[in-house]
């Protein structure tokens, strides 16, 4: 799983809790950005893969791609690391905090490499020999929708390092602010189902333990900006819980 790019991010001798805490994070951006990138390839590519010719199309969805897994290892220490390649720099490090199994995700990040390198190799292939435009967008809109259900099944397989960290009041305060997001990839109301199933005893709890986070680091001023968040959350209809 190991990326060869630098992401030179998080200080070594940082203290395992700030560690997972920063790496959970970070690891969610990049999914989220993972994933909005093959949202917008969905959806801008049959128009431009119809209206240009075929070398113009190549380059740029090679271009575009790059944004997801950076395909040149020429300079392995590059800062100019892209989405898939940080989720799992950031992954590394989470595990190195962790207790929770690795294997699942693991493994699901190196079958995404290795499509996205499969794809490499035949657009080489396409730039050599074309291809009419509609075998094409089948073989890419393939591949999108493989990346994409990945990425879920990635999510889900997170979510056990989610409930490890479920004391930590930067985590919790994170999915608040990006659940639209996470639900709109995952599917309805899944950041509620799953923070509800983080704590039984109810939403209050919740609340109790991202308010004594604040306080006890003395950040009792910005529990004004996160208390709208937590409001809006409890007083969401309930529904019912899934199990994680």
């Amino acid at each position: 799983m190991r990326s060869l790019h630098s992401c030179p991010v998080l200080s070594s001798n940082l203290p395992a809790p700030i560690a997972r805490s920063l790496s959970i994070q970070f690891a969610l951006k990049e999914w989220l950005n993972a994933f909005h990138l093959l949202q917008n390839l969905q959806t801008t590519l049959p128009e431009q893969i119809h209206k240009a010719p075929a070398h113009t199309v190549l380059t740029h969805i090679a271009r575009t791609l790059q944004k997801f897994l950076l395909f040149s290892i020429e300079c392995p220490l590059a800062l100019n690391t892209c989405c898939l390649d940080r989720l799992c720099f950031y992954c590394e490090i989470l595990i190195q905090t962790s207790k929770v199994d690795a294997d699942k995700m693991q493994a699901l990040l190196e079958e995404m490499r290795g499509k996205m390198l499969q794809m490499k190799a035949q657009m080489v292939s396409w730039k050599k020999c074309p291809i009419c435009p509609s075998l094409m967008q089948e073989a890419l809109f393939s591949l999108l929708d493989y990346l994409k259900q990945k990425l879920i099944c990635f999510f889900d397989a997170f979510v056990a390092y989610l409930q490890e960290a479920r004391s930590d009041e930067n985590v919790l305060t994170y999915l608040l602010e990006h659940k639209d997001s996470f639900n709109a990839a995952c599917g309805k109301q899944y950041v509620e189902d799953m923070l509800r199933s983080f704590f039984p005893a109810g939403l209050s709890q919740l609340r109790a333990v991202i308010f004594e986070g604040y306080t006890r680091r003395g950040f009792s001023a910005f529990l004004s900006q996160i208390e709208p968040l937590i409001d809006a959350f409890e007083h969401e209809s309930p529904c019912p819980q899934l199990s994680y």
